[in-house]
């Protein structure tokens, strides 16, 4: 018997491991540069009138967003795909109206159909006898309680089940709508065990649980792949440039969304208060040690503890260096959630870094780019005891997660890294103590890096108005440097190369491009210098210690004199 036990255990380790193996092996796809930015939604009234004023209010304290999430409940029932008007009146015409304003819709998703619920008007599915009667379901169409009520799971194992699937889709799928918001259920349909009756930490180390199929026995981790891919390639279809938004890894149910079929990772439900981001935090860099690619954060959490006005701002410094900042949710939406609601300050700070996320959005670009072509993640040497990560290979953020603003800092080995706030170089690998007042945190640049940024205002103090439409870059010389920039070509996927390359050494700056560009390159650096010949304008400042060369152009060479 205890050799039996032994051969099981070995053969689930081996199993677990195959799996994730097999995960982590596959490129992320390129994200959309849209999905990069900020993303809000609220999850407490649910009706046209309050996605309408969420957006006013963003928009009346000028904080950019790129899209809405609408979440449930929209539709009538679950999930008939038909929009309950009493709650979203001319749906159609909001969706237009959002998408004239330059943001996108994306529509909450799960694969249940329900024969009872809590939160619509309509509990029973008008779609729940076709599926039985056809066999669409998984289990036999047995029901199985779910977090929104009782119903069945579409079995998309089963190509017939899948098209009908796909045609309901249609029907809310319109111009304007660019992506679903994926959300869990198939966990509640194992025959093992029950995520309702679940000890706490046994839906996050359990493997093995399985469900009935049209292809037979499988495991939730295996249907998972099925449900979540699916929802990807039609989305894809309809529009090359929509995402799916799912988890990634989640302490929820482990891995879910294939990596080559995740367009932006959100790893589930969290808390407003420091236990939610730390929580947040650990199931990110889980996800970027698999290789996922763009991994965005859920700023201020979604359920239960309300964030306060310190568990905001570091929360939002956080997202600031992730892929994306989502901002929403159940706890607070119209309250806490929202910066202006704390004070004046707060909604600062949460401007100053969601405009920095967008100044970043370019590198941040740029680096999924080479994750798809060559694997990997936006999020490097990640650190769960240190909350640290590197936000592709040149920049380099540590999360404050406590009130206490003193923080330990482990610098990444290797070259020197620069204060962002301070310039103060550091060698790699150094550890020290800095205290960061609320509107800062710990940020730091590598020596030698070359970063694209797009800036059109002065939110930041990096630029101004004047740097508009024109494509900016940030260098922090050290000896030779170079790097290549996948520059995004409008809001998708689409994007064109830039080789751009600085020797310190002798003061040479060069760009190679198949098209001309309009540069500003700031370089950081100590002291104007004498002489500078091939650029179209150039000035110093001597504040900020940066020079400022203007240059329009696809080959070039600028010598910078000291």
């Amino acid at each position: 018997m205890k050799n039996k036990i032994l051969i099981n255990g070995l053969f689930l380790c081996i199993l677990l491991v195959s799996s994730y193996v097999s995960i982590s092996q596959s490129n992320p796809p390129i994200t959309p540069k849209w999905a990069l930015g900020h993303v809000v939604w609220e999850d407490s009234i649910n009706t046209r009138q309050a996605a309408v004023r969420l957006l006013k209010m963003y928009k009346n304290n000028n904080i950019p967003v790129s899209a809405i999430i609408i979440d449930s409940p929209w539709s009538l029932s679950y999930n008939d795909f038909n929009w309950d008007t009493d709650r979203y009146p001319e749906p159609e015409q909001m969706i237009s109206t959002f998408n004239k304003e330059g943001i996108k819709v994306i529509l909450w998703v799960t694969g249940c159909i329900n024969i009872s619920a809590r939160d619509v008007p309509v509990q029973k599915s008008p779609d729940y006898d076709f599926v039985i009667e056809n066999k669409f379901v998984v289990n036999d169409g047995k029901p199985s309680e779910w977090w929104k009520g009782e119903g069945v799971h579409l079995d998309f194992t089963n190509p017939k089940a899948v098209k009908w699937w796909n045609s309901k889709l249609d029907k809310v799928f319109i111009k304007g709508v660019y992506g679903w918001k994926v959300d869990q259920g198939e966990y509640y349909f194992g025959d093992s065990i029950s995520m309702l009756s679940a000890k706490p930490g046994q839906d996050n180390t359990y493997f093995g649980d399985t469900l009935t199929s049209s292809i037979g026995r499988i495991s939730i981790r295996d249907f998972k792949h099925y449900y979540y891919d699916n929802m990807y390639d039609y989305a894809q279809k309809k529009n090359p440039e929509a995402i799916t938004l799912a988890r990634p890894f989640s302490h929820q149910g482990d891995f879910a969304a294939s990596i080559n079929k995740l367009g932006l990772g959100w790893s589930g439900d969290f808390k407003g208060n420091y236990e939610g981001l730390k929580l947040q935090i650990a199931n990110i860099y889980t996800s970027a040690a698999a290789g996922y690619g763009a991994l965005a954060c859920e700023v201020g959490g979604f359920y239960e503890d309300k964030s306060t006005k310190t568990q905001l701002i570091r929360y939002a410094q956080f997202g600031a260096l992730t892929a994306s900042m989502i901002n929403g949710g159940q706890n607070g939406a119209f309250t806490n959630h929202l910066p202006w609601y704390h004070d004046e300050e707060t909604s600062n700070i949460y401007k100053y870094y969601v405009n920095l996320h967008y100044q970043l959005i370019p590198y941040i670009f740029s680096t999924l780019v080479e994750a798809n072509l060559q694997g990997g993640s936006l999020l490097k040497e990640t650190s769960k005891e240190n909350f640290s990560h590197k936000l592709g290979n040149d920049l380099f953020f540590k999360a404050i997660v406590s009130d206490e603003n003193t923080v330990d800092i482990t610098l990444p080995k290797g070259g020197n890294w620069v204060d962002f706030w301070s310039g103060k170089t550091f060698a790699g690998g150094t550890e020290i103590e800095q205290t960061y007042e609320l509107k800062k945190a710990p940020l730091f640049v590598k020596s030698g890096a070359i970063i694209p940024l797009e800036i059109s205002n002065n939110s930041t103090k990096l630029g101004d108005a004047t740097f508009a439409g024109k494509i900016t870059i940030l260098i922090y010389p050290n000896g030779k440097s170079q790097y290549t920039f996948h520059k995004p070509l409008g809001e998708g996927k689409e994007y064109r190369d830039i080789k751009i390359s600085y020797d310190n050494t002798i003061g040479l700056l060069s760009v190679k491009a198949i098209e001309a560009d309009d540069f500003v390159f700031l370089v950081k650096r100590d002291g104007k210098p004498k002489k500078i010949k091939g650029s179209d304008k150039w000035s110093y400042d001597t504040q900020e210690g940066f020079l400022k060369i203007e240059k329009s152009g696809d080959n070039f060479e600028i010598e910078i004199s000291n």
